[in-house]
């Protein structure tokens, strides 16, 4: 009996040993197993942490780069800003001195006109009248010489005066005002243009009322004395002048007059030509003028802020344009 029970007794203590032991096995498989994790999870911590300090160290290398790419970038726009400051005083200091020189210089036509204006005066009247008085006594060489001395004094004349005439667009200005251009073609009709109209039988029409422009009033006059006196003059022997006057808004702010005449047109490579001064398509002998007709009207134009050209086509006349303020 005592026999059975030690056995019974050294069983059970067998199988609770087996049992620890296995229980022993498993917790040490599952410290290894835990073990095995941390050092894994420390290893893959480690490389974040350390592609992580490459990265910050990367940005912070980007930064100070940025960093001193700014302040290179900023001690250029720096040195710009000096360089655009010293160009701006400098064309400051040159506009001053250009402004001076063009007033002097419109001074100096101004009064050299003036002061040429007599004594080309007493030549053509003193040839006159020494041709007059030496009528009959001169051979025919003589009475050309005196022709050719009295018509040459009677073109400088006119050369001064449109000399004064160009200089005066910037030195007799008025403040710019409302102009109903209707009333400037009629004062052409009837006052500046009205003896070239009658030789010429020449006519101006106007379809439809104009556009009104704020713009100089005198000025005006002479810009349309000028355009619609060239298509007066420049036509072929028998032909009747025909000028036609129109104008249309180009914006709320601009007005588009434009003079056609059906004279005898201008070659395109021209264009540009006949708006400067002195320049000349025509001989004397052709067609009287001095060449500054159309860069008077060119400066006109100029002043008041708005361009002027031409269409033409050879023997089928001209279109003269320009543009020019609203009047409101």
């Amino acid at each position: 009996m005592k026999g059975n029970l030690d056995y019974k007794v050294g069983t059970k203590a067998a199988d609770e040993v087996g049992e620890l032991s296995r229980a022993f096995d498993r917790m040490t498989a599952n410290l290894k197993k835990s073990r095995d994790e941390l050092e894994a999870y420390s290893k893959g911590l480690e490389e974040r942490v350390e592609h992580r300090t490459k990265e910050l160290a990367d940005k912070v290398k980007e930064s100070e780069e940025l960093r001193h790419a700014s302040l290179n970038l900023l001690e250029d726009v720096n040195e710009a800003k000096n360089e655009l400051e010293m160009a701006k005083k400098e064309l400051q200091k040159t506009n001053r001195k250009l402004k001076v020189s063009n007033r002097e210089l419109q001074d100096f036509v101004y009064v050299a006109s003036h002061d040429l204006q007599e004594p080309i005066r007493k030549v053509s009247a003193f040839g006159q009248l020494l041709r007059d008085s030496l009528q009959g006594k001169l051979n025919e060489d003589e009475q050309e010489n005196f022709a050719f001395m009295i018509d040459g004094a009677s073109r400088m004349q006119q050369m001064i005066r449109d000399l004064l005439m160009y200089s005066r667009v910037s030195t007799k200005v008025k403040p710019a005002e409302r102009v109903d251009l209707n009333e400037v073609i009629e004062d052409l009709r009837n006052i500046e243009l009205a003896i070239q109209l009658e030789e010429t039988a020449g006519t101006i029409h106007v379809p439809e009322p104009l556009l009104a422009v704020q713009a100089d009033p005198s000025q005006m006059h002479q810009l349309l004395q000028n355009l619609v006196g060239n298509g007066l003059k420049y036509q072929r022997n028998g032909r009747r002048p025909e000028i036609v006057v129109r104008s249309s808004q180009e914006d709320d702010n601009t007005v588009r007059v434009e003079v056609e005449d059906n004279g005898i047109g201008i070659a395109e490579g021209n264009y540009d030509k006949i708006f400067v001064m002195f320049r000349r398509l025509h001989s004397l002998e052709e067609y009287e003028g001095t060449g500054i007709g159309l860069a008077v009207c060119k400066k006109i134009v100029d002043r008041h802020g708005g361009n002027i050209g031409v269409n033409s086509t050879m023997g089928g006349g001209s279109t003269f344009w320009f543009t020019l303020p609203a009047g409101g």
